[in-house]
């Protein structure tokens, strides 16, 4: 991982968002990793370390719920995954909870994205 800086691992299929996400975590604190679908965001996890990865729920191939079972089956419950998405209807915050997952939804504020990483994450990066 890298010194001094959490390093986030976002998958989302639309571009727009994998643009603010890049805006919103760059520089800092973070070390922003984006990819678009869900095949690439578990072939990067098993690549590379994270300290925590952001699933948009819907996107081609796998989609947020199958990223984030298989990082949990690999890594523990305890590993940060947080589902980014415009659902709220009660079957997605009962299979968000069966998954331990944290979510975010869309729209995402932006601005505020870093600081909820922050209190997610601890006071300071590694």
């Amino acid at each position: 991982m890298s010194q001094g800086a959490w390093r986030v691992l976002v998958a989302d299929d639309d571009p727009t968002v994998a643009l603010l996400s890049q805006a919103a975590l760059a520089g800092g604190d973070f070390v922003p990793t984006i990819v678009d679908n869900g095949r690439d965001a578990l072939a990067e996890f098993r690549r590379q370390p994270f300290d925590i990865v952001l699933l948009d729920v819907e996107m081609p191939g796998l989609d947020g719920f199958e990223v984030g079972a298989a990082i949990r089956a690999s890594h523990g419950a305890g590993f940060p995954v947080v589902l980014v998405t415009g659902r709220s209807d009660p079957a997605f915050i009962a299979q968000a909870q069966a998954l331990s997952a944290d979510y975010i939804a869309k729209p995402v504020n932006w601005p505020s994205l870093a600081g909820l990483l922050r209190t997610m994450l601890g006071p300071s990066p590694p």
